[in-house]
C-alpha cells in the first residue's frame, strides 16, 4: 500500500516474492533448458548440457533473490535476530561448517551466498506461515508443467538415454507405455522428490484446490516412477491424515506426540538404513554407493568429511571404487558423512531434530503441515539427497524455505485459536 508518498510492502508479500523468485530459478531455468536443447541422459562425469538462455535465466533469478534478500536484511537489520539468535545459529550451523571448509579449500559456490541471505531475510521478515500457500500453488504448477512436457513435448519431458531414445524401464515404470516422466528436470527422481516434499504445502490450499492439487501432484510422482518419492508422499498423506484426525478430536497433545514420533522414526530410519549390511546390488546398486562412501569417509576423513563437491570430483575418475551413478550419496545421512564428516552429520541432523520438535508443538496450527514436511524430507532421504546447504538448491523452495518459515514464525501466528468459554 502507499502511505505519505512512499510505497510499502508487507513482510508476507516480500516473503512470497522471495519464494516465487527462488522457484523461478529452480524450475524456470530447467524449463528454458528443456525448450532450447535436446535433453538426453548424460553419463556421470561428463558436463551437463546448459544452454546460454538457461544459464542466463538461472543467473538472473539468482541475482534477484540475493538482491531482494540483502535489501530486506539492510532495511530490517534490527529485526534479523527477532526469531531468537539461537534459532538463527541452529539453522545456519550446517552451512557455516561447509562454508568454512569451502573457504579453506577454495571451492566456494554462489549457492553459499544464496543460502545465508535467504535465511537471514526470512528471519528479518518472520512471515506468517500462510505464505506457504503460494508455495503450494507453485508446486501444483510445477506438476502441471511437468505433465504438460510429458504429453506435449515428450522429447524433453520423458527420460531418454544417450542416443535420445526413451528409456523403457519395465522393471520400474508404473506406466510402461508412457515411459518415465522427468518433466523440466534432468531426471525422474529429481521431479519426484520436488513434488513429493512439496505436497506438504499443497495440503495448505483451500479444500477443493487441495484435493485436485494433490491429485495432480500424485499423478506426476507416479508417472515419474520414483520409488522413494512414491513412498514419501504415501507416508506423508497417512501421517498428515492421522495427525489431523487426532487434532480435530481436540487431542492436541496426542496429535503432537504422533507427529513427533512419526517424524523422529522417519529421520532415524533414514540414518540407520545404510548401516544394515546391504549387498552392493541392493536398491539398484545404491548399496555399492553406501558401502564405498562410508568406507572412504571412515578411513580418510572421519571428522571433517571429504568436501561438499567430493562426489563431483570422483564422478569422472577412472580409479573410483564407486559405480558410475555415484554423483551423490543416494542417502541423506551418507551424503552428510561423506561430504562434511561426523561434524556435519551431527549439526545437520541435530538442527533438523530441534526444528522438528519446535514446529510440532501441540499449539501449532500448522502441525499437520510440519509433520508432513519433515516426514517427506526424511523418507525422500532414504534413497536420495533432498537437503543441502551450499548445494542442492533445486530443492530449497520445498525444504529449507518452509522449514525456516515455520521455525522462525511468531508464536501468535501458529498458536491454535481456542473457543471462548
Amino acid at each position: 500500500m502507499r502511505q505519505r508518498g512512499r510505497l510499502f510492502i508487507t513482510c508476507d508479500a516480500a516473503a512470497v516474492l522471495i519464494i516465487v523468485l527462488m522457484w523461478c530459478r529452480a524450475v524456470g531455468s530447467p524449463i528454458v533448458l528443456s525448450v532450447t536443447a535436446e535433453k538426453s541422459f548424460v553419463p556421470i562425469g561428463e558436463e551437463l548440457i546448459q544452454t546460454p538462455a538457461a544459464r542466463l535465466t538461472s543467473q538472473l533469478f539468482f541475482l534477484l533473490v540475493v538482491g531482494i534478500s540483502v535489501g530486506v536484511i539492510v532495511f530490517r537489520i534490527n529485526d534479523v535476530t527477532r526469531p531468537g539468535l539461537w534459532r538463527i545459529l541452529l539453522v545456519l550451523a550446517p552451512w557455516l561448517w561447509l562454508f568454512t571448509q569451502d573457504v579453506y579449500s577454495g571451492s566456494t559456490t554462489p549457492d553459499s551466498l544464496l543460502y545465508v541471505t535467504v535465511v537471514l531475510a526470512l528471519a528479518a521478515l518472520r512471515p506468517h506461515p500462510r505464505v506457504l500457500i503460494a508455495l503450494g500453488a507453485l508446486v501444483v504448477l510445477t506438476a502441471v508443467i511437468a505433465i504438460g512436457f510429458g504429453f506435449l513435448l515428450p522429447d524433453a519431458g520423458l527420460l531418454r538415454d544417450v542416443e535420445g531414445v526413451v528409456r523403457e524401464r519395465s522393471d520400474k515404470a508404473v506406466f510402461p507405455s508412457l515411459g518415465l516422466l522427468q518433466g523440466m528436470f534432468t531426471s525422474e527422481n529429481n521431479l519426484g522428490q520436488y513434488l513429493a516434499i512439496g505436497a506438504a504445502t499443497v495440503a495448505m490450499l483451500p479444500r477443493w484446490w487441495r484435493f485436485s492439487g494433490l491429485g495432480i501432484v500424485v499423478f506426476g510422482i507416479v508417472w515419474s516412477s520414483s520409488r522413494s518419492s512414491m513412498l514419501a508422499v504415501a507416508v506423508m498423506l497417512v501421517v498428515g491424515l492421522a495427525v489431523r484426525i487426532i487434532a480435530e478430536l481436540g487431542w492436541s497433545r496426542a496429535a503432537s506426540a504422533v507427529a513427533r514420533v512419526a517424524t523422529g522414526l522417519s529421520i532415524l530410519a533414514m540414518c540407520a538404513l545404510p548401516f544394515m549390511g546391504w549387498d552392493d546390488d541392493a536398491f539398484t546398486e545404491r548399496g555399492l554407493i553406501w558401502n564405498g562412501s562410508l568406507r572412504e569417509w571412515s578411513s580418510r576423513a572421519f571428522v571433517s568429511g571429504l568436501g561438499h563437491d567430493w562426489y563431483e570430483r570422483i564422478a569422472g575418475s577412472d580409479t573410483s571404487p564407486l559405480n558410475a551413478a555415484a554423483y551423490q550419496g543416494h542417502n541423506q545421512f551418507v551424503h552428510f558423512l561423506a561430504t562434511g564428516g561426523l561434524v556435519l552429520a551431527f549439526l545437520a541432523i541435530g538442527s533438523l531434530l530441534v526444528q522438528t520438535y519446535v514446529i510440532t508443538a501441540p499449539d501449532n496450527r500448522y502441525l499437520v503441515i510440519a509433520a508432513m514436511l519433515v516426514t517427506g524430507i526424511a523418507i525422500a532421504g532414504f534413497l536420495e539427497v533432498p537437503l543441502g546447504f551450499v548445494d542442492r538448491s533445486m530443492f530449497w523452495t520445498v525444504t529449507i524455505v518452509p522449514l525456516t518459515v515455520l521455525f522462525f514464525t511468531r508464536a501468535s501466528d501458529t498458536r491454535r485459536e481456542r473457543a471462548l468459554r
